[in-house]
């Protein structure tokens, strides 16, 4: 009956046509929907897998830095122990020196490097009565003195005494000293000491 209506049969062939028409563009809006999804997969996917990648490479990082601190702080226990041994044995090797014949002459050495350092004309100088001092030994080290910087020093005998072996030399104004005690020497070389086991420490390891 409708095939024999026109207005009718018009009617449904423009629903028809705007069906399929908004079919069509559904099924295309679907499509791209569908195809920027998977695109923003796939772009979460690689941006996971690049966080995945450097959460990864600084794990890693963290790893071998806590491997290296450990190394280090290995090495150092085995460079402080090596280090308080040596210092143990150059003290006791000192100590026996001390109570021996061959200390004097040390300790005139000892005397004239006081008596550079202090650099004055006149000094008094200050010794342990484990290591004594006496006027000949005084001559000697202001000799040692003219021989290595070519000046004349006046050196004299403190009434002070020191508790360690070496000598102190002060002004005569008292207002300047130069210490050279057994245990401040040990000291003042330390840096040597310390940078003579690490060299050999690392002579070890390379070999």
């Amino acid at each position: 009956m409708t095939q024999d209506n026109p207005l009718i049969s018009g009617i449904l062939s423009e629903a028809e046509a705007k069906a399929e028409e908004i079919i069509r563009k559904a099924e295309e809006e679907c499509a791209s929907i569908i195809a920027e999804a998977d695109e923003r997969a796939e772009r979460e996917s690689q941006l996971e897998e690049r966080s995945f990648s450097v959460r990864l490479e600084r794990i890693k990082e963290r790893e071998e830095s806590a491997r290296k601190n450990i190394d280090r702080l290995s090495e150092l226990k085995v460079l402080d122990s090596a280090y308080n041994l040596v210092l143990k044995e150059v003290q006791k090797r000192l100590d026996s020196l001390v109570s021996s014949p061959d200390f004097r002459s040390i300790l005139v050495s000892w005397i004239a490097e006081a008596a550079i350092g202090l650099d004055r004309k006149e000094a008094r100088v200050s010794f342990s009565e484990k290591a004594p001092v006496d006027d000949q030994m005084l001559r000697d080290a202001e000799a040692l003195v003219r021989k290595a910087t070519g000046a004349d020093v006046s050196l004299m005998l403190d009434d002070k005494r020191i508790s360690i072996p070496g000598a102190v030399l002060t002004s005569i104004d008292g207002k300047v000293s130069y210490n050279n005690q057994l245990d401040v020497r040990m000291r003042r070389y330390s840096k040597d000491i310390r940078r003579i086991v690490q060299e050999e420490n690392a002579g070890q390891n390379s070999r």
